[in-house]
């Protein structure tokens, strides 16, 4: 096992160490990535001695190696890497959600980025534990201190100031906890703390930000004019791209603030580029000061503006050229501070250990205090974004571009679907850039292991407009039928989806009836951040015994707009009814544990609509549960309908938990449905109804 790691080590630095820009693939890519992560572990055997730490710590230096792990994992299949991080997070979480060693009256919102890897932990392998750490985590942000214009004070122990690292210690797991239990109502309060600091640390000549605001003027380093330090504090900067390119990556596209937020990003990752060192691609400790007197290559804030660019570019938040920035500066770290070990591991040198405000002893801001903070090897604060920007950069070497411009492989999803080997074992990324794709696409079971990723699920768009009653081309005497409407039809299994909306643009009317937009077979199907649009019979899950999962997704129609056989996972998702008629229409097969099952949703309808039920069974076994969904007015009090079939009343399973919203009362609930118990309620999590086959 060793020989093969220091033949792979050899190969990947045979190919990183060329002095031109190498042409790597997505394999390279996610090979360094894989030498990164197993060379933490062997460094560290415990997760939490991340930090050159004595003694069990719980904080954002941890958490963002735990995070950056996960991500390998998903990416590489490594358990050897869920199970590091899994041992971390079970040996600091009780089984009551509280957290050794964390206080929540010192209000460090440091400590609040310690739990952001909880959310894919708990995605993978669902615990109860993780999603109480969660909620404990969330109940600091409700009471964390806050300035006069309620941003968040960095500690208590640093009263009336925010720091650019604050942003990053916050704001993610704030955006993912809105995303995830589908409250996008917080991203007010997340925006506020991005303007707010923006407002008082901007500097409008340099378009960076100064990396910490004091709003009473009391510190020794704060400007008695505009409260800020005295200096433009490289990683300070990084821990705040970081934070803008997460947060815009969830952050609902019609959020008033959001242009805003994006404009922030925009102007920092451009003002960045003045300062890039040209041969290397990297930044100094001190952003603007040029070399000299001790302000060196430093790795962290590198590694964070090379994750920044390549996330921003691969999302259209910056434009294309900024990936080959993120390549430039890629290229030079591997070049300048990657050491390769005698034990066939690998370092990041040049990281500086810390930096920060105040305290004691003192710091006060100064050029010569920065650049005499100690530098380490294997900073968590460096390998941590620079595992993540090197999975960036795989994400975006796509195996297949498709662009509808012509700039890509293909100008059709299909022609890029039909090139894939047909049964081929490593996955396939296909990437679609924005356009409009007017098509029918076939994914057969062939194509396997395919993942299609879109720019943003708003400008990719597949759209078609077959539907039920239409003549068929071939035999005109037979229609199309509701399975033969669909604009998407998939059969492989292992297929990821994202960022991509899926319509079926029949509208409808007398002679339309049944348009299909998705038509779902396979194993283990996903479709996350993705858009599914028309009107009756929208979303079909076809497959018996099928496993989907649709995280924050849309979805609109009609009439039982999401239908079939399949057991189906919806997790924070946008659910909207067009027309007074039902939500769902599941034929659970008998004998199948599950069928359709919500998480954290959030049911909407036109403003004319008020008179949807949650559901109806279109065979006798029909399995629809809602789970802490936000349920609005236009849901009946009855609830559920039995499709004028009072037999199924004894073999269908309708059930609710604690769901909130004007639609959730269930006083009037019709007799033969369900208000889980506690303990019921506890079974029922993504991963139980998800993991039996994988």
């Amino acid at each position: 096992m060793k020989n093969r790691l220091i033949i792979l080590l050899t190969i990947v630095f045979a190919l990183l160490s060329c002095s031109s820009e190498p042409e790597l693939t997505r394999k390279d890519y996610l090979a360094f990535a894989s030498c990164l992560s197993r060379s933490q572990m062997a460094h560290n055997p415990e997760l939490w001695q991340s930090d050159y730490v004595k003694k069990p710590k719980w904080d954002y230096t941890q958490g963002i190696i735990a995070n950056a792990m996960l991500e390998v994992y998903l990416q590489t299949g490594n358990n050897s890497l869920l199970q590091y991080v899994q041992h971390f997070a079970d040996y600091f979480i009780l089984p009551d959600g509280n957290i050794q060693v964390y206080d929540q009256q010192k209000y460090n919102i440091d400590h609040v980025a310690g739990g952001n890897f909880l959310f894919t932990l708990d995605q993978i392998a669902s615990k109860p534990e993780y999603q109480k750490a969660i909620a404990l985590l969330r109940q600091q942000l409700l009471t964390q201190p806050r300035t006069s214009e309620g941003g968040f004070w960095h500690k208590k122990v640093y009263p009336h100031q925010m720091w650019l690292d604050g942003l990053y210690m916050g704001e993610p797991f704030y955006a993912r906890y809105a995303a995830a239990y589908n409250q996008p109502e917080l991203f007010d309060d997340i925006a506020l703390q991005f303007l707010t600091v923006d407002r008082h640390t901007c500097d409008p000549r340099t378009g960076l930000n100064y990396h910490g605001w004091d709003e009473s003027r009391e510190q020794q380093w704060a400007d008695s004019l505009t409260g800020c330090s005295p200096n433009f504090w490289s990683r300070s900067i990084g821990w705040y791209e970081m934070a803008l390119v997460d947060v815009l990556e969830l952050m609902p596209a019609d959020h008033p603030q959001r242009n805003a937020l994006l404009q922030i990003f925009q102007r920092v990752s451009k003002a960045l580029l003045n300062y890039q060192d040209k041969q290397t691609g990297m930044w100094r400790q001190l952003t603007v000061f040029p070399v000299g007197n001790g302000n060196y290559l430093e790795s962290t804030a590198s590694a964070m503006f090379c994750y920044a660019f390549a996330k921003g570019a691969r999302l259209g938040l910056l434009p294309e050229k900024y990936l080959h920035y993120a390549r430039h500066t890629f290229n030079g770290m591997r070049r300048t501070v990657i050491r390769q070990n005698p034990d066939s591991t690998v370092s990041l040198t040049q990281c500086c250990a810390v930096a920060g405000l105040g305290g004691k002893p003192y710091r006060d801001g100064t050029y010569r205090y920065y650049v005499s903070e100690p530098v380490r090897d294997d900073d968590p604060k460096g390998i941590g974004p620079l595992i993540m920007a090197t999975l960036e950069l795989a994400k975006c070497k796509a195996d297949i571009i498709v662009a509808k411009d012509g700039s890509g492989d293909f100008r059709t999803i299909q022609e890029a679907v039909n090139a894939v080997p047909d049964y081929r074992k490593s996955r396939t990324l296909i990437r679609i850039k924005p356009g409009v794709y007017c098509e029918k696409l076939i994914i057969p079971a062939s194509k396997e292991h395919l993942s299609i990723i879109g720019d943003n699920a708003s400008s990719c768009i597949l759209t078609f407009s077959d539907y039920a009653k239409l003549p068929s081309p071939l035999f005109p005497d037979e229609t199309l039928g509701t399975s033969g409407s669909a604009t998407l039809y998939t059969a492989a299994d292992d297929l990821y989806v994202e960022n991509l909306t899926i319509c079926n643009a029949a509208g409808e009317g007398k002679y339309i009836s049944q348009a299909v937009a998705a038509h779902v077979s396979g194993k283990r199907v996903v479709f996350r951040r993705c858009r599914f649009l028309g009107n009756q019979d929208t979303l079909y899950t076809y497959e018996k015994g099928s496993l989907q999962w649709y995280d924050q997704c849309y979805i609109e129609g009609t009439t039982d707009f999401i239908f079939g056989w399949s057991t189906a996972v919806f997790t924070a998702c946008h659910i909207h009814s067009k027309k007074n008629s039902y939500v769902t229409a599941a034929s659970t097969p008998e004998g199948q544990s599950s069928g359709y099952t919500f998480f954290y949703c959030d049911l909407t309808a036109d403003p004319e609509v008020t008179q949807v039920y949650l559901g109806r069974p279109w065979r006798p076994y029909a399995q629809t549960v809602f789970i802490r969904c936000r349920l609005g007015k236009h849901i009946r009090p009855e609830g559920w309908h039995n499709w004028n079939k009072p037999h199924v009343e004894k073999t269908a399973f309708y059930a609710e938990y604690q769901n909130t919203g004007e639609g959730a009362n269930t006083d009037q609930r019709v007799s033969w449905a369900h208000i889980l118990s506690d303990s019921q309620a506890e079974a029922y999590t993504p991963y139980s109804l998800l993991h039996p086959t994988d």
